[in-house]
């Protein structure tokens, strides 16, 4: 039988307590940083990518309208009838400037742009547009013309010589 000592058995002492405590500390405070920043990060992934369907959305309705015959004109030929193109989504309508799909579309089935990029907005992302603008995002600043603050996307479908597509991830 085995007998022990008083004086041999030793728990923490205070000082060992602090000093693991003080570690625990620095180590959370330099993890808790990166845990905030993947809140971030999600954000502007998800931006890309609807961006990046934004893009492709307008780049396969362009060629759509090229192989349709449709070109582009120097100046607003009156006759938008002229440029609506069918998509599986439905009729689009296409800006006479650079044959991207319009923003909101005033012809044919009055597509938008959300139309065709199925947006989910339970995920907490909202939508605004008008026939130039779509805005998607989670941070819309005041709609009247984008800016670059807050944490949306851009859709420009006048823009020339090409529509644009531009993410704004400052306050993300």
């Amino acid at each position: 039988m085995k007998v022990t000592n008083a004086a041999t058995q030793r728990g923490f002492t205070l000082i060992e307590l602090i000093v693991v405590i003080v570690i625990l500390g620095v180590l959370a405070s330099l993890a808790l940083p990166r845990f905030a920043n993947l809140r971030t990060s999600a954000k502007i992934a998800a931006l890309d990518g609807v961006a990046g369907t934004m893009t492709s959305t307008a780049k396969l309705v362009r060629a759509k309208a090229i192989v349709s015959g449709i070109e582009i004109a120097a100046s607003n030929p009156g006759n938008q009838a002229d440029y609506l193109v069918v998509t599986p989504v439905g009729t689009a309508e296409v800006d006479w400037r650079n044959l991207c799909p319009e923003s909101r579309a005033e012809l044919a089935d009055r597509l938008t742009m959300i139309d065709y990029i199925e947006l989910n907005t339970t995920e907490g992302m909202t939508s605004q547009f008008n026939n130039r603008y779509t805005l998607v995002g989670y941070d819309i600043p005041g709609f009247s013309v984008p800016t670059t603050s807050g944490c949306y996307i851009i859709y420009d479908s006048f823009g020339d010589p090409n529509c644009t597509v531009t993410t704004v991830t400052v306050d993300c």
